[in-house]
Formats: structure tokens, sequence, C-alpha cells
């Protein structure tokens, strides 16, 4: 009886150890099919997020490059070649040496410092400064205007983003852009650059932004900047704006090309278009590189 209960102790024992592996790794097949991975298209993830009106920053490490033509932004009007950096801990600073060329300073900063799985926030500061004397590319009455004035324009936007579902995001931003003019053609109503631009103008609006994911690869962007207060910075004075004159709507875009490699198409409407290239609905391009 010892023998035949030693055997069958040996016999269980036996096939337990042969047994455990299998199950072992078939519970760990199991657990690694059930998690699923996320895709390296998906335009949601931190490397890939557009940071243009929502609250993302670019990752640590992470260079931008951005090549556009006939944006109607106080940072990307006229033209833009943007360079762009992300130092870690949601931090990102840019420079755009399109405006540089054209006598303009155009230097911006960024903070994504509140960042879930489902409500982020952050903060983004610019500081665009113009010499008339320096903007070469005016002629006629518009250089006699421009050569009179210097420009001051700082926005300030703070900006949340929630990601509703796997397709779907909204934003909202709130800015408020604190401009000056400066010299001896300050104080008139003249157009130029600048104030066509609305670089010259005193803003406090709202920014609604709503993005549809229709694939890895793209998503539809609309956006409108609802102005509550508008007026322009002359030196001394500073006349109200229309709401009329200073709302604007945009659709766009954006599609991711190869690795790191996005397009942005947009079509803009409002009078600060009609301002700047003679027509109320403008069409503008971009392309997007990161490193």
């Amino acid at each position: 009886m010892r023998c035949r209960g030693w055997s069958l102790s040996l016999s269980l024992s036996l096939w337990s150890l042969y047994s455990s592996p299998a199950a072992a790794e078939s519970a760990s097949s199991a657990l690694t099919t059930a998690v699923p991975a996320v895709a390296p298209a998906d335009l949601q993830i931190p490397e890939q997020a557009d940071t243009r009106y929502s609250a993302y920053t670019l990752p640590q490490g992470v260079w931008g490059f951005d090549v556009g033509a006939l944006g109607i932004g106080g940072g990307d009007a006229f033209a833009k070649l943007g360079v762009s950096y992300g130092f870690g801990a949601g931090i990102e600073a840019g420079l755009n040496l399109a405006h540089i060329g054209v006598g303009l300073l155009n230097a911006s900063g960024a903070w994504h410092f509140i960042d879930t799985r489902y409500f982020d926030l952050g903060f983004r500061a610019g500081v665009w400064y113009g010499r008339g004397e320096w903007f070469w590319t005016a002629q006629g009455l518009v250089e006699r205007v421009v050569s009179k004035v210097d420009v001051l324009n700082v926005p300030l936007a703070l900006t949340a983003s929630v990601p509703i579902t796997s397709w779907a995001q909204l934003d909202l931003g709130v800015q408020y852009t604190f401009s000056q003019l400066y010299g001896s053609g300050a104080s008139t109503r003249e157009n130029s650059p600048f104030t066509d631009a609305e670089l010259a103008t005193r803003q406090f609006f709202f920014r609604p932004v709503a993005r549809v994911f229709l694939s890895d690869n793209t998503a539809l962007q609309l956006a409108a900047k609802l102005p509550v207060h508008s007026v322009l910075a002359l030196e001394n004075s500073a006349p109200e704006l229309s709401f009329s004159d200073t709302w604007s709507i945009e659709g766009g875009l954006r599609s991711r090309f190869a690795s790191n490699f996005f397009g942005n198409i947009r079509l803009h409407y409002g009078q600060v278009s009609n301002a700047l290239y003679g027509a109320r609905l403008y069409p503008s391009f971009e392309l997007e590189l990161r490193w």
C-alpha cells in the first residue's frame, strides 16, 4: 500500500510539473491578446497630436518644423517657417523665421501643465515685435504708413482639451491679446500689414474647436474665433471694433502622409482674410515635420 501510494503521489507531481508551464503560457498568451496595442498612426497620441489651438505641446526632445502660406493668425499671417522644440515637462518654445525675414520678431512658448486621460490644460504665450523700417515688403502708401510705426503684440491663451471618444475631441481656448502701436504714425486708423493682420488690436475672445478623427491618418477640424471685446491699439486712443469685423471661422483637414510628416489645408472666412488677401473666403496651407 505504501509503494502504491508513493507511486500515485509521484505521478501527480510529474503531471503537475508538466502541465504548469503550458497553463502559464496559455494564460500569458490570453493576457497579451486582451491588451490592445496603440495604433502608431493615431493622431491623438502625444507624438502626433495637433498643438495648434489645443492644450498639447511637443514631447521632450522632439523638434517641430512648419512651412506654410496665406495664414490669417498673428503667428502665421502671410507666411510661416516655424521651428519649435519640446523641452519636457510639457514645455515648448518656437520661432517663426519667415516673419523675421520681413522685419517681424515672432517667438512663442507653451506649457501643457495638466495632463490626464480625460482632460488637458495648456497655456501659450507669444511676443511679436515689428519695426516699420524693417518691413521691406511694403510698397507705396503702405510703406510710408508702416515706416512711421512699430508694433508690439503679446497674446496669452489658456486652452482646455477634452478627448471625448477615440474619434472626437473638443478644445476651448480663452485668449487676451495686448497690442500697442508706437511712432509718429500710430495715432491714425490707416490700414497697414500690422492692422490688417490684427497685430495692432487688443482683443479678448473665445475659440471653440471641434476635431473629428476620420481615421488614424486624417482629422477634420472646425474652429471659430468669437471676440468679446476688440479695440484698435492706437497711441492716443482705442476705437472699438465691431464683432462683424473681428470674428472668423475656419475648417481644416490634417493628414498624416508618412511617419511624423503631416499636411494641413484650411479654409478661412472673415473680415481679416478679406483685409489681408482681398477675399472673405481664403485657403491656407501648411506642412509639418516632427523629428
